[in-house]
């Protein structure tokens, strides 16, 4: 202290102090700023007049780890491109309208710019009726860069305050401490705690077992007016399957062969079997030779053999389609 006194003769301590914390940060951490991509503005032809001006950059900040675990130490580039198919490219639309039809040649092209009209139909509305809830599980959030990205994409819709936007809850995951105390981190930083809840989440048919279904349910269930408590009551009810108050699991580059393969198909086909209208949409590196097939058929033998007589899961199928990228190679996404 007394060399930083001599050092920054004049400052005040608690800036001293500041930059003290700032040289040590330095040491564990490095940062990156990363633009923010936008909602289709087009999704506003309800009648809103005023919206966010596209010509202005919205950034954001990203802690990396200088050293931890792989998912802590950098945003790898499959997290980029997922959040881009998300929001520009169709990747948030029902599962229904992403399935392959007789035109379908097994490839997704990411090579051209988004059309701004390719996600225009799964978000337009005219109503506050017409909204849809975004409830998003991540996993493996690593920094966390992807579920702070589409939380800030699906939260700038309307600059003027309208409640005509998108309503989004996000929950981050991750299974080592390091990492997610990282995560946390940036979530904070980005003032998103409101939007983006940070959980534990070890992959398994339980999908977390207890604990997780409670975090779900404080995150996604809609909260109950208290004013409304002691009218109109009516018989208590089984409480509801909190899977089922999801819209969406992704992940980008979670899969790495034999070690990952039994637990992530574990997880995704338990959430599909309690509830067949979540959309999977997983962006992955085949880092072994059929890797990505080997989990699509893992996914759809746990589902087949589990599922009775759900008419949302007969004909199950997971689409696998090849990633042509300019910046990646040997990625495919996967969705179901």
């Amino acid at each position: 202290t007394d060399n930083l006194l001599v050092k920054y003769n004049g400052e005040d301590a608690n800036a001293i102090v500041e930059i003290h914390q700032t040289e040590m940060q330095s040491k564990k951490f490095h940062w990156k700023t990363y633009e923010a991509p936008r909602w289709p503005s087009e999704a506003l032809e309800h009648g809103t007049e005023e919206k966010e001006d596209p010509s202005t950059p919205r950034t954001f900040n990203i802690r990396h780890m200088k050293q931890g675990a792989t998912g802590a130490v950098k945003t790898w580039p499959a997290a980029e491109v997922l959040l881009d198919y998300l929001i520009h490219r169709g990747g948030m639309r029902d599962v229904c309208d992403k399935m392959p039809d007789s035109s379908d040649n097994g490839v997704l092209d990411l090579t051209s710019p988004p059309s701004p009209l390719e996600n225009l139909e799964s978000c337009r509305y005219s109503s506050p009726e017409e909204l849809k809830n975004y409830n998003i599980v991540e996993l493996g959030g690593g920094t966390g860069y992807l579920s702070v990205g589409l939380a800030l994409a699906l939260t700038s819709i309307g600059s003027d305050g309208s409640s005509l936007q998108p309503r989004v809850r996000l929950m981050c995951t991750d299974n080592d401490r390091t990492t997610i105390k990282n995560m946390r981190h940036n979530i904070s930083s980005q003032n998103m705690n409101k939007i983006v809840r940070v959980e534990p989440l070890g992959w398994g048919a339980d999908i977390g077992g207890e604990n997780f279904a409670k975090a779900l349910r404080l995150q996604f269930q809609e909260k109950i007016n208290k004013s409304s408590l002691f009218s109109n009551r009516e018989p208590e009810q089984e409480e509801e399957d909190p899977i089922h108050l999801l819209s969406h699991i992704v992940a980008s580059d979670v899969h790495y062969g034999v070690t990952t393969l039994e637990p992530l198909s574990a997880i995704i086909s338990a959430a599909k079997l309690r509830n067949p209208r979540v959309a999977v949409t997983l962006l992955l590196k085949e880092r072994s030779p059929n890797a990505a097939a080997d989990l699509k058929n893992q996914i759809e033998q746990k589902v087949r053999c589990v599922q009775l007589c759900s008419k949302d899961l007969q004909g199950f199928t997971v689409r696998v389609r090849d990633v042509i990228h300019e910046d990646l190679q040997n990625m495919k996404m996967v969705e179901c």
